[in-house]
């Protein structure tokens, strides 16, 4: 017996470390592995290098000035029954860093684009007036705005994006020339890996799930967990030993692959672990299935503790199990009516003394 549930918990354990490989896999790929920018931490974005460099990067920079929200970001629902709302979700702020050119004297504007979710815009307000108030003072007086750390992915500009930034500007009378260079990509805050944050932090937490699962399915593998709950049987009834149920499961009846029906015992697999029931206690079993798409296809057992045990069964293999148990234990009762159902919940005395509490079969 141990060694055949140890077979059949181990590749259990085998399909479920495949599984999870090709889960894992497939979600980094979904999100282009950008897990790993955000474990390492953000590049720092050097301003003046090639921006293609940094093209799909998780980066982050001390951003200076802002000076536009040139772009309203926003999604459009449409009732069923007819019109639609729209909500505001971020802008797009035409932004700028200015480095000093030793050599001729001068300072470099380079002017991109950062997305910011809309609860930052009475902040990003703030900083236009103060750009402006800094630009625009002919004193000297005025101190520059203090720098804003945004990180996000560095991405190229689609071709809408990219002409409202050109129009904007334009519209701030800024051309292209030695001293003003055009970066036409933006800082995105709200993507990571092409997808939404929260998209994107939940299909961590699944892929973080299946590595866990996997983890310790591999550990499965090489331990005897697969015994854990019979063990347990064994502790909580002393009167029953190993040797005992292992001479019932020699000669028990075989359903599927993996339920094995003997005269005392009823033992099966549950994933990668070996569950047993005690045949005495059972009162009640029929077949039960659900199409969809949360299709079921199982045996339930019922226990005189009024606990249930699902097992995945085709109605054939259930057919040919419910027949044993109709030869062999003769305190149950075989198959589903809804007058059967009423009875074990609303009156769980009377459906015991239908055929459990019968004299003849009483243990």
């Amino acid at each position: 017996m141990l060694e055949t549930l140890r077979k059949k918990a181990r590749t259990s354990n085998i399909w479920r470390i495949v599984i999870s490989v090709i889960v894992i896999v497939v979600l980094l790929a979904v999100t282009k592995f950008a897990i790993f920018d955000v474990i390492t931490g953000p590049t720092e974005l050097d301003i003046t290098a090639d921006p293609a460099s940094y093209e799909g990067k998780y980066v982050t920079i001390d951003a200076e000035f802002f000076l536009y929200d040139y772009v309203e970001h926003t999604t459009t629902t449409t009732k069923k029954y007819g019109g639609s709302t729209t909500t505001t979700n971020g802008y797009s702020y035409l932004t700028f860093q200015s480095v000093d050119d030793y050599e001729k004297g001068a300072s470099v504007w380079y002017f991109y684009s950062i997305y910011l979710n809309k609860k930052r815009q009475s902040e990003m307000n703030t900083k236009i007036d103060e750009a402006f108030a800094y630009l625009g003072d002919e004193t000297g007086k005025t101190a520059p705005p203090e720098p804003v750390k945004i990180t996000g992915v560095w991405n190229k500009m689609d071709a809408a994006t990219e002409r409202y930034f050109r129009s904007a500007l334009a519209e701030l009378q800024i051309s292209e020339t030695e001293f003003d260079h055009f970066l036409f990509y933006e800082l995105d805050t709200k993507n990571i890996g092409g997808l939404n944050g929260p998209l994107f932090w939940v299909l961590m937490a699944v892929a973080g799930f299946f590595v866990i699962f996997g983890v310790l399915s591999a550990m499965g593998l090489f331990s005897n967990a697969y015994m854990k709950n019979i063990q347990k049987y064994l502790q909580k009834d002393s009167s029953v030993s190993i040797s005992a149920i292992e001479e019932d499961f020699r000669q028990a009846h075989l359903v599927g692959s993996t339920v094995w029906i003997g005269k005392q015992w009823t033992v099966y697999m549950l994933g990668n672990k070996a569950e047993i029931l005690p045949n005495k206690d059972l009162i009640w079993g029929y077949y039960y299935s659900r199409t969809g798409r949360n299709s079921v296809s199982e045996m339930r057992l019922f226990s005189v503790d009024k606990s249930v045990a699902h097992i995945s069964l085709t109605e054939k293999q259930t057919q040919d199990a419910l027949r044993t148990y109709a030869a062999e234990q003769p305190q149950m009762i075989v198959g589903y009516s809804a007058d059967l159902e009423k009875t074990y919940n609303k009156n769980f005395n009377q459906f015991l003394d239908l055929k459990y509490n019968l004299d003849s079969f009483r243990k």
